[in-house]
């Protein structure tokens, strides 16, 4: 969860009796007053994390896919289907924005990576 410039940005899952339903998960932004939901990403996987810039709001999966998306309107700006160090796939379970267009991330091998992100 973030607060960015008078908004809220969170991610959620809804699971229902059957598990979890294609494009039950998401990345929402809401607006701080009534909650009204200014744009909706969904997704068929949980977000393991989340934050956001100014401009730019970064998710991670449980696949490890990071979907970059931008903060006005949700719209996808790039996809990292999957992180790797050296030739070994990593899993992100963490991530923090750094500065503009660099990350660090967590990974659930117990790495933590500098990483530079461009949509």
């Amino acid at each position: 969860m973030k607060m960015v410039g008078g908004s809220l940005v969170h991610a959620g899952t809804v699971y229902d009796g059957r598990g979890l339903q294609p494009g039950g998960s998401f990345v929402v932004r809401r607006s701080l007053v009534g909650g009204a939901p200014d744009w909706v990403f969904r997704t068929d996987l949980p977000a393991t994390s989340l934050d956001a810039d100014d401009d730019t709001v970064y998710a991670a999966y449980d696949d490890g896919e990071i979907v970059i998306l931008g903060l006005g309107d949700g719209t996808v700006r790039g996809r990292q289907r999957r992180l790797t160090v050296g030739a070994v796939s990593a899993v992100p379970t963490v991530l923090t924005v750094a500065e503009p267009g660099r990350l660090v991330i967590g990974t659930g091998d117990g790495r933590v990576l500098l990483c530079s992100i461009s949509p």
